[in-house]
């Protein structure tokens, strides 16, 4: 009957706040604010009453935790204070929201009582498993102490006693002594076999011994490059003069070259190939050619080439004006030496054969018919010397 008392006490301050929402009286006291529980929270309002009421107050450091569950003691203390406290007639409550707790309990009493019995019957059960519970612990406190333990320990002393009887059975007497056996007959000489042990002959390996040249590690990690250089070409001071930008009027016998090439060391073994090119200011000529290379390494950093291959030059015409070409075979010859693995200084000396002489590029010496024309198809042999550095990549 408490029980059924209590939750329809539950159910009518449930019921009861519909109402007590719009009464506004003095009864009501200063409402303890809860740090979790801020202003706009969806709850709020329904706090701030049962707290008025002084049926909830609260946890010590200022929080109303309304995440957590309802302990079966805190229950308690709410349905306490709703009993003691008569807390219902200090919140407010007109004599209609009373009428409408009342109806409301007596509308769902018999579902409370039929709650009660169930609740009860649980709380009944879980006593009785409890017990059972409890007597079980028992039993296995009285085998492993007391009473249990003391049959454990006499078993055992039992069990020694049967061992120490065993140990200690005297023998028995000893019987008659039997007739002597015949002499059986004398087994062949044993034979005792020293194994032989074989000691594996001491294999020294053999010298390897290198007849010839030993190529060296060469230390350029790629096999294409690009380079840079500078030059002097030769020319013939009399009939194709090379004109210095600083002395326009005093020709020389050599004229000043810059250039650049493209290549690659290996094409097949140690065969490669290039693609050069060069500019004479002084003859405002351009070369250009096309060369097979054989590259030997000469051990360290130092290395050696050679090549062969064909060339054109554009210049200043001889007997027209404009620009003339002259082709040319050429010869080289060169040595590289590997400042770092991908950067080699080099010196390279050319040799070209021009096959005709039209233009003043060549830097060969012109001859003239008797009738005093130039003779632009005399062939010639021109020399040309450069320093540069090679980038491989």
């Amino acid at each position: 009957m408490r029980k059924t008392l209590m939750i329809s006490s539950v159910l009518a301050l449930g019921l009861g706040f519909a109402g007590a929402q719009t009464a506004t009286t003095a009864a009501s006291a200063q409402v303890t604010q809860f740090s979790d529980v801020p202003a706009g929270h969806w709850a709020k309002d329904a706090v701030d009453k049962i707290v008025s009421c002084g049926l909830i107050q609260g946890f010590p450091d200022g929080t109303y935790r309304g995440n957590e569950n309802l302990t079966r003691y805190q229950a308690a203390l709410i349905f306490h204070r709703l009993l003691t406290t008569d807390a219902l007639s200090k919140c407010g409550f007109s004599q209609g929201d009373m009428t409408t707790i009342v109806n409301g309990m007596q509308s769902v009493s018999t579902e409370l009582a039929a709650i009660s019995t169930r609740v009860g019957d649980l709380e009944k059960a879980n006593a009785d498993q409890q017990a059972r519970i409890a007597a079980l612990e028992e039993k296995i406190n009285t085998l492993t102490t007391g009473a249990g333990s003391a049959d454990v320990a006499a078993l055992n002393a039992r069990i020694d006693a049967l061992e120490a009887a065993i140990k200690n059975i005297p023998a028995g007497p000893q019987g008659p002594k039997g007739d002597k056996g015949d002499k059986g007959d004398p087994g062949a000489a044993a034979v005792v076999t020293t194994p032989v042990v074989t000691t594996p002959p001491v294999t020294t390996p053999p010298t390897t011994v290198v007849i010839g040249d030993v190529t060296p590690n060469v230390a350029v990690t790629s096999n294409y490059y690009a380079g840079l250089d500078v030059g002097m070409k030769m020319s013939d001071k009399a009939t194709a003069p090379c004109y210095r930008t600083k002395y326009p009027n005093n020709p020389s016998g050599y004229c000043l070259t810059v250039g650049g090439q493209l290549g690659a060391k290996s094409v097949f073994g140690p065969i490669g190939a290039r693609v050069a090119a060069a500019y004479a200011p002084g003859y405002n000529g351009i070369s250009a050619d096309v060369a097979a290379t054989y590259s030997m390494d000469m051990g360290s950093n130092l290395g050696l080439y050679a090549g062969a291959g064909l060339g054109i030059t554009s210049s200043t015409a001889r007997a027209t004006t404009g620009n003339a070409s002259d082709v040319y075979a050429l010869g080289l010859v060169g040595v590289e030496y590997r400042v770092t693995d991908n950067i080699a200084a080099y010196v390279e000396g050319d040799g070209r054969y021009y096959l005709s002489n039209k233009g003043y590029g060549t830097g060969l010496a012109t001859t003239y018919t008797t009738s005093g024309a130039v003779n632009t198809a005399a062939k010639g042999f021109n020399g040309a010397v450069k320093a540069g550095v090679k980038f491989y990549f």
